[in-house]
């Protein structure tokens, strides 16, 4: 994807040259539409960790940092973030790291279920899962700490999560099983526990952090001008890279500079035209790109895995923030038929058949999730299904060992309502999860079958 972008450096050459004004407007565009790429994921991670750690009148607030938003199976009325999960209902927390390291400690849990929790840095970088894959389901606690932090680790810790940015959230996954009653996932979530390192070791807290004074978020600000405000407060807030440093002189060419108040209305309208139009840019091309998504392993990871690929980046969070890394769970979507054509429940009624010995190889289980288009959000239905996998009760195999899923707008026949995925009465996107995935998933020789129309 990286080829997408034209180089940085181009951009910044030609804007050097004394090129004339409708020359340097067009550098300025591409370099908004290159920042806006760049710094998309420090904003919208921004507004996740502000309305659920900072904004007391949010409806997701948690409490503050260090407060868990332990949440219950998601519904189509939960629009925090998009693609939302349905089996294994989230934990949300944020962390302030600047006065001292923060400890999370995972208890033991049954071998039947899988849990892990995974945390992301402001740039949305996955730094780490804590839980079934990495440390088993026996329980582990990890220290949490800021960018440079060195030393030994503590008594009782087992190792150490470090991002680029001395905020860190998490959103913890724990699987629902079939035989669950509403209590059970309470009594896990509750036992997630988040502290200072001082509470942690008994020891007398230190002074806090300077107080920041954070700048509302209003929903939509990503789409206009006010954006360039947001990132530009955000960027003291992360560890500059000299890796990085080609981004950042676009930036600087947008009059934005890490530190430094960014006052959009000293902008004349030709530049502030401009500046709309890079965002306008950039958001047709992140949009382009997810319509032709179709395997988002290379989207999440931490720095050494995702690196300076913005767009990728920035797709990862644009499709699916707080998505995960390949080795916790991959993702394969379907988006068209068999004949490619974009799946939509009000033109046609469709399956998915795999064969006996072809369903998802997994090391815990696999479900396919239903988001109607183009929100990416769950489907209200008559019966409450928004998912439908290996752990869904009543799900029937056929004589000849294969399973067929059947996806519509309306019910299928009554004998095939026990493998009924509803889908909107609209176009929609469909998400494989596969949790512990097999080895044929990870090197992609493994693939979904295709959605078929039902004549």
């Amino acid at each position: 994807m990286s080829k997408v972008l034209k180089s940085l450096s181009v951009t910044l050459f030609a804007a050097t040259m004394g090129a004339g004004a409708q020359a340097q407007s067009t550098d300025l565009r591409i370099a908004a539409r290159d920042s806006y790429i760049f710094t998309y994921p420090l904003v919208m991670m921004y507004r996740t960790m502000y309305l659920q750690a900072i904004e007391e009148g949010s409806p997701s607030y948690a409490g503050g940092m260090g407060e868990w938003l332990h949440l219950g199976v998601a519904s189509p009325e939960d629009n925090d973030i998009v693609t939302p999960n349905n089996d294994t209902p989230y934990s949300y927390a944020w962390v302030d790291l600047r006065a001292e390291p923060w400890v999370l400690t995972m208890p033991e849990i049954g071998a039947d279920r899988f849990y892990t929790s995974q945390w992301d840095d402001l740039w949305g970088y996955v730094l780490d899962n804590a839980g079934s894959v990495n440390d088993g389901n026996d329980g582990v606690s990890v220290m949490l700490v800021v960018p440079g932090w060195e030393g030994d680790l503590p008594e009782g810790i087992d190792r150490v999560i470090q991002g680029e940015t001395s905020f860190l959230g998490t959103l913890t996954r724990t699987q629902v099983l079939g035989s669950d009653q509403p209590s059970d996932l309470d009594r896990i979530q509750q036992r997630y526990v988040l502290e200072p390192l001082s509470a942690f070791l008994g020891q007398p807290a230190p002074q806090q952090a300077e107080t920041i004074d954070w700048l509302g978020w209003e929903e939509g600000a990503e789409f206009e001008l006010g954006y360039w405000t947001h990132a530009a407060r955000l960027l003291p807030l992360v560890e500059r890279l000299d890796v990085d440093t080609e981004a950042y002189s676009a930036l600087a060419m947008l009059g934005i500079e890490s530190g430094q108040p960014f006052d959009i209305e000293g902008l004349d309208d030709t530049q502030k035209a401009t500046l709309q139009a890079g965002i306008d840019d950039a958001r047709a091309l992140l949009a382009a790109q997810a319509g032709q998504l179709t395997d988002g392993t290379k989207l999440f990871g931490p720095r050494s895995a995702v690196g300076q690929r913005y767009l990728d980046r920035a797709l990862g969070v644009y499709v699916g923030i707080f998505g995960n890394t390949k080795d916790v769970s991959v993702y394969l979507n379907r988006v068209v038929d068999d004949q490619g054509h974009p799946l939509d429940g009000s033109k046609a009624s469709y399956e998915m058949t795999f064969a006996k010995g072809e369903l998802p190889p997994v090391d815990f289980f696999w479900s396919m999730t239903m988001y109607r288009l183009p929100e990416r959000l769950l489907v209200a239905n008559a019966i409450d299904r928004f998912s439908i996998g290996s752990a869904t009760p009543g799900v029937v195999t056929a004589d000849d060992g294969s399973l067929t899923l059947y996806i519509s707008a309306e019910p299928p026949k009554p004998e095939a309502r026990s493998n009924w995925l509803p889908a909107p009465d609209g176009p929609f996107w469909m998400v494989l999860r596969n949790y512990g995935p097999g080895e044929s998933i990870l090197d992609r020789t493994y693939d979904l079958p295709p959605v078929r129309i039902i004549e």
